[in-house]
């Protein structure tokens, strides 16, 4: 399956700025699941790719003048394979090991451990376990996509309320809290229809056995916020400890007064 896509950000600020710098993961990862044949990102500026530790291909976009907007478009073609993509076969650049260490938003409280103690109890390093804590971190924490910033897991739970992004980090707390190597992921949904796509965010876990075939050791991918295996149809960006690793724009200090706006994403399946 080959999919088009186009991706255009625009960045307004409050007042207009002298200088800004902002962290793009907007380019397809290259792995099992799929690879990007052609892929283009047009921003003012001057953009350095380089790819990071967790193996995101990721572009330093700096703008040295004045301007209160500025738009960044991505596009190109992403083969996607039709196989088990809910089974990513890299292990990755790290350690899955590297993704048991806790981050400021993704740090485990009481309700993370009690979670992660009645639903990964028996420790089997089961699917179906997983689906069941995502439906047990759906309950406990209701979807406002209107909550951003991501607070983190600890806020999320305490409210009772998050984006998708502090739903996924909820999640990674429970897995972490029991021993269970979980990196965030950023990336695009696609309707299987191919008419629409949309920003999403989603879990890869990584089993010590049972997920391939011969229950050799890899990671699974868990779409939390729709309770299933995110299979076909999931494009992704970049991975990371948590949303600050791998958001598709990371804006810098000096954009403090910024307001993110995705103004459209579209796609072509064929």
């Amino acid at each position: 399956m080959l999919l088009d896509i186009r991706h255009e950000t625009t960045l307004r600020y409050t007042r207009p700025v002298q200088y800004s710098i902002q962290q793009l993961r907007l380019t397809p990862r290259e792995d099992s699941t799929q690879r990007a044949l052609a892929w283009k990102v047009q921003a003012p500026g001057n953009a350095r790719r380089s790819i990071d530790a967790h193996g995101n291909v990721g572009h330093l976009l700096t703008l040295d003048r004045p301007h209160s907007e500025l738009s960044i478009l991505v596009s190109g073609t992403v083969r996607m394979t039709d196989d088990a993509a809910w089974m990513p076969r890299d292990a990755g650049t790290l350690s899955p090991l590297s993704y048991l260490a806790t981050s400021r938003l993704t740090e485990s409280d009481e309700q993370a451990h009690a979670m992660a103690a009645t639903h990964l109890r028996a420790r089997r390093d089961t699917v179906g376990e997983l689906l069941d804590l995502s439906g047990a971190v759906c309950g406990a924490v209701r979807h406002q996509p209107e909550c951003v910033p991501p607070a983190g897991a600890a806020s999320a739970f305490e409210a009772g309320r998050g984006c998708g992004a502090d739903i996924a980090h909820a999640f990674i707390a429970c897995c972490r809290a029991a021993g269970l190597p979980a990196r965030f992921v950023s990336g695009y949904l696609v309707d299987a229809a191919g008419e629409w796509a949309a920003p999403h965010t989603w879990v890869d876990v990584w089993l010590a056995s049972g997920p391939a075939a011969g229950g050799e050791a890899g990671w699974v991918s868990v779409d939390v916020l729709e309770r299933s295996l995110a299979g076909q149809g999931y494009c992704r960006l970049a991975v990371g400890r948590d949303h600050l690793d791998a958001c598709p724009v990371r804006l810098s200090d000096t954009a403090d007064h910024a307001v993110m706006t995705v103004t459209r994403v579209s796609v072509h399946r064929h």
